[in-house]
């Protein structure tokens, strides 16, 4: 809650003078600026004053107004005391007072004010943005808030960074503020700068960009594919199975398949050993939602007298996620869904596998034998995961439905002509919600898209449950087959804590937001598949109101059964079995049917608390939610500016383009007509009447929704709400310069275009603490992973400092934990429901166990374990992103479409949070306020498709910042206004809402050259037939495109060009280009003589930018990843630089004289320029030597044997071949051995590209046919030792002290672990006794001075001494990682703080001993 004063003016003043006034509320004074007038004096001038505490009915506000002196002291004119009782009631006051002199009597002064009291309201309150004035510039925390009252105008000055004692009376006003009442958490957004400070001040943050940002890897492999999967289960046997002289068989399902075993006479134990599979061709969110269900039948002679003993269930989704994908000879417990009280009724020995394709098949271990009795060796192998707990209780899952907003209205379709009707919307929605095999669904709405329920469906199952997600569907009951609208998936890992002191799975209430196919029409909708939950949405369709808690029967056999609670469940399982539809049932008898099972309820005293008598899905009207409950609506401002449009599809030609951007079902273009060139002008008139007739029967929500026969097929578009700009006018595009590949919008100078805005205006409830959460989280997460792929690319280079840069990684993760921890601990939350306040508490402690263990793996780091802690972090990163992952997002992804005449062509879905703003800096978006680099792909299109690349501007906030959307556009451009707006642009609009620009113009532009070294291809895939490919590069930087040679037959291409981009112009301050360059995307393709060029993967590369004042220096070489949507398809060596022209001298533009060369060299031959010196690396000829031995165990290719192969070996654009061999059936070993070439390659190893070895067959009428291929990655292991350059020297770094902390290792033992126990000393070749060796000190085994070292032998020489060592290398590392697993454990339960981390600093430190020196071994010249 707080108080805003606006003070409007003052009249009836005497004389002329300088006035100020000082406004006071419980010791805390505001004062204005002072005004030089006469008689009146219009300050018009906003105050607030954050209230915490008790109740402000009985305080005052006291209002003082001085004539100022700069010699004198101030003369008092006037007072006024104003009473807040009234202003509390009300919650606005408007004055126009008399002021009273000293002695309590009026003057002829009157002032003019507007008090307000804004009470708390679930929300950040009304918090205007003219409270939030200029941050301090060099405050690193950036949360300090400052008002501009407290400063004359006669005493402005910069202020520098405060110092201890103005941080100290910060602290002190604030708690002068607070008056004891308050919870610590209700503090204002602010933390100790000077705690902050000390744990940042040594850690530099890794930027964040975002126009020089690719296409991220994880977006793509989010596209769903259609996959093969096989399950496979096994059963062994069963065991104590309930019964008497029954004749038990398994049955198993799987999805919709079901196999059983054959049937054993008269046995509690049978054994069966039978072995089934199950194969399916899905995508994978359908596949591992699908549960294997175990059942066990008494069988009799007849078939339906079979009589169910137990089931068992899981979903595929957590065998998945086992190790190795598989459950072995686990023993699974049986339980009767009809008699839920009764226990265990038996256990099955079963193995499940499953199997995706491409995936290793590995063999399982054997599990020890036991060796006390079977009860407990079912005990300990039960078929559970890991931790789950032997005993599981049934709990019961609540699953609230309240109500939707903005479904789809869809289309009258046939209806339409075959009858007359009434209806708007033709939708009869109804929710069905899965579980665990289980299904419930509520009654039908008729004719509504905004459909109430207020209905709850309950799931009976055991806890912790096998089931991995719930499925929340809504569908329309139509006529001929129901048809899904929109699916969610409530995902039970992001909102419940298995963990000990976690929390349960709860939900809400809740708006989920709900996207899928852009088709407001069933009619040949290609998309259907994203409306079943497929893929990622990519159109709003409306969100529902939901619910989800859990509550946990602890006694599953405390009470028995009795005759009320046994009616209980008949009368609510007829209510809701699983199967039975009740969806038909009318209101009246739904009502009846739940007043009788109150009753009988009510009747039955403990109904409630006993555990049900059978497992049921049960339906129950409930209680709709408060008004208001969520918190009011605001207003929400998006908005948008496209600076760049290039790289667009050919396929669009020069069909005028426009752009759509929306949030929700705001700023959905509106639909004018029907696409038939025969509609009259009457009908044309009537369909519109009809629309706007449609639009005022709907709510605010779907009065944007589009209402046509075909959404993706219109003629003409318009903005459906007259406060909005959401579609930008239409532009013909044009061809790329220089290559004419793709068509791009010409938006900079010299065009005359300027840079178009779009915006938005929408309501939604403001839950922004969740997006604020969300952010920052993300960022660490965005930091860690820039960090990690950095130390990968420096592990593939020798002399690299790898270990280095990983230690500053896990540095700056621990110091972003710390300062996120600090934060969490003074945020407070509005309106948080029981989700929120658990994922705190759980938020912190997880990031708690990754701050402690990002110390120890850098404690213990060294340079032959790097790698290994580069895969340890990137289990960290996994862990970080599902933190960040927000399940309760109230407000909707924003969407960009681009329309070309009657279709939508292409989209990109923006998440809320990453544009949401927010004052403090980790927490906004990390695209809010920043040109952003989006990538744009059609419906359905490939995973790695770029339909068109956008370079665009997004902000994302609540109306109280809504000046922040234009404050924080570049510098160099300029808002345009309309005409008639030109005058009125500063006002702000009814409801708060500004006026915003139509679009921007730059008043900053520079020319720069781009030089584009591509030097080589490494690894790149193969398209032709004979396993090669024909490779050539196009390169796009802004709107140029240019194309390099072609080169035949080759896998590692040496273009060894440089592409020249002379004179591109681009837009924007020199600070920002530097900090954040526009980015260069290389795309390789192969030529194919006929036919369009095949692609072959990706790169993305930021060039280096050099201004004009700094010397110019040659840049050197990188690698750059080359992908195919989301595998790897080789690496790019090359270089880009980005060089400002010089504007000093006379004429045009001109290349800085430090540039060298200044003129590249340009072979006509081959019609390119070539990389200059310094750049290309130094080559130097190398001798391949390959020795043919023979073939072995070829398989068939395309269904024929192979007779006559051949090996071709192909390494920088060089091949050698082998002969042919003549019968390969009979004499698979070549005749001639031994064959080479020479090659041109680079001096430095690093840089040399792969060898490829491939194996075909020449066949009849000249076909290739490609047999396998294998790929050397490192030539120089198969070189002489002196071409390997010694690695360089290194400072020995200080030896920390070491604290033993080390598992103790028992000579005996572990000889006896490995198997050496038995051997004698001859077969073992241990020449002395290997207990003297072990317990002796390592001191004495060290020789002084160097020692050389030989080559290590390979794993077939090595003695069972050498292998006794490395067998305890391997017992170490499994004790740690014990050790480490049983402190996690024990920190489940302990009371973790950051502080606790400081506590590592004494960990265990891992020496690293340098390795001596290799000797020389003579080689063969």
């Amino acid at each position: 809650m707080s108080i805003t004063v606006n003070l409007k003016r003052i009249s009836n003043l005497p004389g002329r003078s300088d006035r100020k006034v000082e406004l006071s509320f419980r010791g805390f004074t505001h004062k204005t600026r002072v005004l030089q007038c006469e008689n009146v004096a219009i300050f018009n001038e906003h105050f607030r004053w954050p209230h915490y505490g008790k109740g402000i009915s009985d305080e005052a506000l006291s209002v003082r107004v001085y004539n100022c002196s700069k010699v004198f002291s101030n003369r008092l004119l006037g007072q006024l005391v104003i009473s807040l009782q009234h202003v509390v009631t009300s919650g606005r006051l408007l004055l126009r007072e008399p002021l009273t002199d000293a002695n309590y009597s009026l003057t002829d002064i009157y002032i003019e004010l507007d008090v307000r009291f804004h009470p708390v309201e679930g929300t950040a309150g009304h918090w205007e943005g003219l409270d939030f004035l200029t941050l301090e510039d060099k405050d690193d925390s950036a949360l300090v808030i400052r008002n501009e009252g407290f400063d004359d105008p006669t005493s402005l000055q910069t202020f520098s960074r405060p110092d201890p004692r103005d941080r100290e009376a910060r602290r002190l006003g604030q708690s002068l503020v607070r008056t004891g009442d308050e919870d610590e958490e209700d503090d204002d957004d602010d933390y100790d700068d000077d705690l902050m400070d000390m744990e940042t001040s040594d850690i530099i943050f890794t930027p964040l960009l975002s126009r020089c940002r690719p296409l991220s890897r994880c977006a793509v492999a989010a596209m769903p594919r259609v996959q093969s999967f096989q399950v496979n289960v096994n059963i062994l046997e069963a065991q104590k199975l309930v019964g008497v002289n029954i004749n038990p068989a398994v049955f198993v399902r799987v999805g919709g398949q079901k196999k059983h075993t054959a049937t054993q006479k008269s046995t509690n134990c049978p054994f069966y050993n039978e072995n089934f599979q199950f194969e399916f061709q899905e995508a994978s969110q359908i596949f591992f939602d699908k549960v294997i269900e175990i059942k066990v039948f008494h069988r009799r002679t007849l078939a339906f007298l079979m009589t169910h003993i137990g089931t068992f269930k899981i979903d595929i989704a957590t065998v998945y996620n086992q190790p190795d994908h598989r459950f072995y000879q686990k023993w699974a417990p049986l339980t009767d869904p009809a008699d839920t009280r009764s226990g265990i009724k038996g256990y099955v020995k079963a193995s499940l596998n499953v199997l995706m394709k491409g995936d290793a098949l590995g063999m399982p271990s054997l599990p020890p034998a036991s060796s006390s009795g079977a009860s407990e060796d079912i005990e300990k192998n039960l078929l559970l995961p890991r931790g789950m707990p032997s005993e599981r209780p049934w709990a019961r899952f609540r699953v609230r439905i309240y109500r939707a907003e903005g479904l789809p209205t869809m289309e009258a379709g046939l209806m339409a002509k075959m009858s007359v009707t009434d209806r708007a919307v033709f939708i009869d929605p109804y929710v069905k919600v899965t579980f665990a095999g289980q299904q419930g669904e509520t009654s039908v709405a008729n004719a509504t898209s905004s459909p109430v329920w207020n209905e709850e469906i309950s799931f009976i199952e055991q806890f912790p449950p096998l089931a991995q997600r719930i499925k929340v569907q809504i569908l329309d009951d139509a006529k001929m087959g129901d048809i899904a609208l929109a699916t969610h998936f409530l995902d039970l890992q992001q909102i419940s804590d298995p963990t000990r002191n976690g929390f349960n799975p709860t939900f809400g209430p809740n708006w989920v937001n709900l996207y899928g196919s852009p088709q407001n029409s069933t009619l040949g909708d290609v998309h259907q598949a994203l409306n079943e939950g497929l893929g990622e949405g990519l159109f709003y369709r409306g969100r529902i109101l939901l619910a989800l808690s859990m509550e946990v029967y602890y006694s599953p056999s405390a009470v028995a059964t009795d005759t009320a609670s046994a009616a209980v469940g008949k009368v609510k399982g007829a209510l809701g079995k699983l199967g039975l539809r009740k969806k038909r049932n009318s209101k009246k008898e739904k009502k009846e049917a739940s007043q009788a099972v109150s009753t009988l309820a009510d009747d039955s005293g403990e109904a409630g608390v006993e555990v049900p008598e059978a497992v049921t899905v049960e339906i129950e009207e409930i209680h709709p939610l408060p008004e208001g409950f969520l918190g009011q609506k605001e207003d929400f401002l998006l908005f948008a500016s496209l600076f760049e449009v290039t790289m667009m599809d050919p396929s669009v030609g020069t069909r005028p383009m426009s752009f759509e951007l929306s949030i929700g079902n705001y700023g959905k273009a509106a639909v004018i007509g029907k696409s038939k060139r025969s509609q009259s002008k009457e009908e044309l008139r009537r369909s519109k009447e009809d629309l706007r007739r449609s639009k005022e029967d709907l709510n605010e929500e779907s009065q944007g929704l589009l209402d046509s026969e075909d959404e993706l097929d219109k003629q003409e578009v318009q903005n459906p709400e007259p406060e909005n700009r959401s579609v930008s006018a239409a532009m013909r595009p044009q061809p790329t310069e220089y290559d004419r590949s793709f068509q791009c919008l010409q938006l900079q100078p010299p065009s005359v275009k300027q840079k178009p805005c779009l915006f938005v205006w929408s309501q939604f409830e403001d839950h922004s603490f969740r997006l604020y959460q969300a952010n920052w989280l993300s960022k660490m997460a965005d930091r860690l992973e820039i960090g990690l792929d950095e130390v990968e690319i420096l592990l593939r280079r020798p002399r690299s400092k790898a270990k280095e840069r990983l230690v500053e990684v896990l540095l700056e993760l621990v110091a972003t934990c710390k300062q996120f921890s600090v934060f969490s601990e003074r945020r407070s939350q509005s309106r948080p429901n029981n989700l929120d306040k658990c994922r705190k508490e759980f938020i912190k402690k997880n990031l708690v166990l990754l701050a402690r263990q990002a110390v120890r793996a850098r404690r213990r780091m060294t340079r032959r374990t790097t790698k290994q802690r580069l895969n340890d972090s990137r289990k960290l990163l996994k862990r970080l992103r599902l933190l960040a992952a927000e399940p309760q997002n109230t407000i909707p992804d924003a969407f960009i479409w681009l329309l070309s005449g009657n279709k939508r062509l292409a989209y990109v879905r923006i998440p809320a949070h990453s544009i949401m703003f927010s004052l403090v800096e980790e927490q906004r978006g990390r695209d809010c306020g920043r040109v952003t680099t989006l990538y744009m792909k059609s419906p359905g299109g490939a995973a790695s498709e770029i339909f068109a690349k956008l370079e665009v501007y997004l902000w994302l906030g609540p109306v109280k910042y809504s000046k922040e959307a234009l404050n924080c556009l570049p510098e160099e451009f300029t808002p345009v206004y309309e005409e008639e707006e030109e005058d009125q642009r500063r006002l702000v609009a009814e409801g708060g809402r500004r006026k915003l620009p139509i679009s921007l113009s730059c008043q900053d532009s520079r020319y720069f050259q781009l030089r584009c070294h591509l030097y080589q291809g490494r690894g790149l895939l193969a398209a032709d037939d004979n396993g090669l490919s024909d490779p050539f590069a196009k390169v796009v930087f802004s709107t140029q495109c240019q194309v390099t040679r072609v080169l035949s037959d080759t896998l590692s291409p040496t273009w060894s060009e440089c592409l020249l981009f002379d004179r591109v112009l681009l837009e924007g301050t020199m600070e920002e280009l530097q900090r954040d360059p526009p980015l260069v995307i290389i795309s390789i393709y192969d030529h194919d003589t006929v036919g369009s060029p095949k692609p072959l993967g990706r790169a993305y590369a930021e060039p280096q930018f050099k201004p004009v004042e700094l010397f110019y220096r040659k840049p050197s070489l990188h690698f750059y990843d080359i992908s195919m949507g989301r595998i790897p398809a080789g690496e790019l060596l090359g270089a880009f630089e980005l060089i400002e022209l010089d504007y000093s001298g006379f004429g045009e533009p001109c290349l800085p004289s430090s540039v060298d060369p200044h003129e590249l060299t340009y072979m006509d031959e081959q019609r390119c320029y070539v990389i200059p010196e310094g750049v290309r690396p130094v080559m130097k000829t190398f001798r391949i030597e390959v020795l043919f031995w023979g073939l072995r165990e070829l398989k068939r290719v395309q269904l024929f044997e192979v007779e006559r192969p051949l090996v071709r070996v192909e390494c920088a654009g060089r091949q050698l071949e082998s002969e042919e061999v003549e019968n390969y059936q009979v004499h698979p070993n070549f005749k001639e051995v031994v064959r080479y070439i020479d090659v041109e390659l680079p001096e430095q190893s690093y840089l040399h590209p792969p060898l490829t070895v491939f194996v075909v067959e020449h066949r009849a009428f000249g076909q290739l046919a490609l047999v396998g291929c294998h790929v050397v990655q490192n030539l120089m292991n198969y070189g002489p030792r002196e071409l390997e350059r010694e690695p360089e020297e290194e400072e020995e770094e200080p030896k920390p002290k070491v604290r033993q902390n080390s598992v103790k290792m028992n000579p005996l033992m572990s000889m006896k672990n490995i198997g050496l126990s038995g051997l004698t000393v001859n077969q073992s070749k241990i020449p002395i006794n290997p207990i003297k060796l072990v317990n002796a000190p390592l001191k004495k085994l060290m020789k002084n001075g160097e020692e050389l070292e030989e080559e290590a032998p390979e794993k077939e020489e090595l003695d069972w001494w050498s292998k006794y060592y490395a067998s305890l290398e391997e017992l170490e590392r499994q004790a740690a990682e014990k050790e480490e697993m049983e402190e996690q454990a024990e920190s489940d339960g302990a009371n973790l703080t950051m502080a606790n981390i400081e506590e590592e600093e004494e960990e265990v430190v891992v020496v690293e001993i340098e390795p001596p020196k290799r000797k020389k071994i003579a080689t063969l010249k």
